[in-house]
């Protein structure tokens, strides 16, 4: 039953929550059954795929763990961000042995607030990454491509303030091009926070008020 158990439920859905790779145990004895210890494997460039890292990796297309430590002293001021510019094709991700989430798709970054999950001091992060081909994703299984596996672009723990641009757009509007509309979204904005939209070489500069979710839209008309 536990072997049937452990295939229907992946370690991290487990009620424990423990038992997998991310939970990066060292295999100090005999008596802690660990078949892996991650300081005494070898090591990958990141970002870099695996296949051409090393030979036994050229032809392989499955699973792959990798396993970071980094240390940090969080500060009450700011949030933080594990950032990954891409990873091939589909990856889990887990800090300090608990899940952060998934992500399929190798040229896509994505990234997971930690703000609240980091220690102070010592951390690590574990990642699963899969490259297997399967008939309904792409890559499919008959490509014209080499199908790269592994953390292909850099991995950043960003700091921001706790106040932030979390996203904008400024384009002319779509039945007018004598209107510049947008909107900005401020995470951690206060209620009616004044945003400042300004382009230089139109000699535009407009002030906008959020509402209670830190959004604004924002039309400005062009000057003839």
């Amino acid at each position: 039953m536990g072997y049937l158990d452990y295939r229907q439920k992946p370690f991290d859905e487990s009620p424990s929550g423990k038992g997998g790779f991310y939970d990066n145990l060292n295999n100090v004895s005999k008596e802690t059954k660990v078949e892996y210890d991650f300081t005494n494997e070898p090591t990958l460039d990141v970002p870099g795929d695996w296949n051409s890292q090393d030979q036994r990796l050229m032809f392989y297309e499955g699973t792959l763990w990798y396993k970071k430590d980094f240390v940090i002293t969080p500060k009450d001021n700011k949030n933080y961000m594990l950032y990954f510019g891409a990873v091939n094709y589909e990856c889990h991700v887990y800090l300090n042995g608990k899940k952060l989430g998934t992500h399929k798709g190798g040229f896509t970054p994505f990234q997971f607030d930690v703000s609240s999950k980091l220690n102070n001091g010592e951390n690590f992060v574990v990642l699963m990454v899969d490259n297997t081909r399967k008939k309904d994703e792409v890559p499919t299984i008959n490509t014209d491509w080499w199908n790269y596996g592994g953390i292909t672009r850099d991995v950043l723990l960003v700091s921001t303030p706790k106040e932030y641009i979390n996203d904008y757009k400024v384009q002319l509007a779509k039945d007018n091009k004598n209107v510049i509309e947008g909107f900005v979204k401020i995470d951690g904005a206060k209620d009616s926070q004044e945003v400042s939209v300004e382009i230089p070489e139109l000699k535009i500069k407009s002030v906008f008020k959020t509402d209670n979710d830190g959004f604004v839209k924002f039309n400005i008309p062009t000057k003839n």
